[in-house]
């Protein structure tokens, strides 16, 4: 049974957001440019047109009121004073009726109805297209028409929001986007938590509709850590810790299922990459990345010496775990696997990983980081993926940068694999 993490655990961008909530924030501060500096880099600069931005720009190269990751949310007017406790904020976010919500709800709806016509570059097996661009819109609206839950439709009108929001160049567009990505991904927090706890009484169409919204939100995190703050830096723990939370409800939904029942989630399991086997993603031949847990120094040092972290075996099997499976992602890019199967696998990391490791970044331990950095490194052939964007090669700036000197040389083969610019 894996730990469940799933909205139980405070996760730090939603808290600090969520404590920020004020009624007065529907309107957009004077915004300020930030410092976007970056180890061994220029960033690009804000153009001088008026109210446009690169497309390429990291979030702190813009302004404060952009990001999604900014500390403000924008709820309805109707909300009354704020509050550190996110449970009463989440009770009282929601967006004001009337002709604004309204038009942009159908473009966030038309724009998600594109997206998974054509979610990457190459073509997608028929069944994933069939399942992503109707059997799951027409769940999520379904559901919603009958008032019975939303979490699945908002976290797609979360989803369709910022990937407008990671295409627009429009500063006006863009804090319009943000505000709604931030609410809608809220309210589908709200309500996502009460249908985990009806899992064990759901029947085969609840437990479809609560495992495609987990599978949604797992992607949504994974492409907001393009998003994340690099000065100071913000590594990836929403997204590590979103996942551990989504395989729970996997496991658990999957428990419930009946053999007899044919799911929509059953069809999506079984859809390649089939990645279910254990032996193939954490139990498997981690040797090409095994050095990666040797000590940088020599084994006769005394800084090598006073490492003990590997001498125990739970923190040991947490590492070889994160190997394993990153080396089952360079074998699937190897085979040369399409992009939506290792977009899945990259994804995947979250879900399948022990949630230890996740800690270990949270402490900063210099082993975990470096880890991660390579991890990473199997981004940075897919920035043309929306999702993906350059989080990877950010992520790995911002990690040789809060390494122990004696460390980075763990990094030095990475950053000749940067796509020049």
């Amino acid at each position: 049974m894996v730990e469940c993490v799933y909205q139980t655990r405070p996760l730090t961008s939603i808290s600090a957001q969520a404590s920020s909530l004020s009624h007065t924030a529907s309107t957009p501060r004077t915004p300020t440019i930030t410092s976007a500096a970056s180890a061994g880099s220029t960033p690009e600069m804000i153009s001088q047109g008026r109210g446009r931005t690169p497309l390429n720009a990291h979030p702190n190269e813009l302004t404060s009121a952009q990001s999604p990751h900014s500390s403000k949310f924008y709820p309805s007017p109707s909300s009354s004073h704020p509050t550190s406790h996110s449970d009463d904020v989440e009770s009282e976010v929601d967006l004001p009726d009337g002709p604004w919500r309204r038009l942009w709800e159908l473009r966030l709806l038309h724009n998600m109805q594109l997206l998974m016509r054509h979610p990457f570059d190459e073509p997608t097996a028929t069944e994933i297209q069939q399942l992503w661009s109707k059997d799951v819109p027409e769940m999520a609206i379904s559901y919603a028409q009958k008032k019975e839950r939303c979490s699945l439709l908002n976290i797609e009108l979360a989803h369709s929001a910022l990937h407008l929001w990671t295409k627009s160049t429009d500063k006006q567009e863009r804090d319009e986007l943000f505000k709604l990505q931030q609410t809608y991904q809220l309210m589908c927090s709200k309500e996502q938590r009460r249908d985990v706890e009806e899992i064990p009484n759901a029947g085969p169409q609840l437990l479809d509709y609560i495992c495609f919204t987990a599978l949604r939100i797992v992607a949504h995190s994974l492409a907001l850590v393009q998003t994340l703050s690099i000065d100071p830096w913000e590594p990836p723990l929403q997204w590590l810790y979103m996942g551990r939370g989504a395989g729970y409800v996997f496991h658990t939904a999957r428990e419930a299922i009946k053999p007899e029942n044919e799911t929509l989630i059953a069809k999506f399991v079984n859809t390649p990459p089939i990645m279910r086997d254990p032996n193939e993603l954490i139990l498997s031949d981690y040797s090409r990345l095994a050095w990666l847990l040797d000590h940088p120094a020599h084994p006769s040092s005394i800084e090598a010496q006073t490492d003990q972290e590997l001498n125990d075996d739970g923190v040991r099997s947490v590492y070889e775990k994160a190997l394993s499976y990153t080396c089952s992602v360079l074998r699937a890019i190897d085979r040369k696997e399409p992009q939506g199967a290792i977009a899945r696998r990259l994804g995947g990391f979250a879900v399948w990983v022990p949630i230890e490791f996740s800690k270990f970044i949270e402490q900063r331990r210099p082993r975990a980081l470096v880890i991660l950095a390579h991890f990473m490194s199997l981004w940075l052939d897919y920035e043309n993926m929306w999702i993906i964007g350059r989080a990877g090669e950010w992520q790995i700036r911002c990690i040789y940068k809060n390494l122990p000197v004696e460390w980075t040389c763990k990094l030095d083969g990475l950053f000749a694999k940067f796509k020049h610019r």
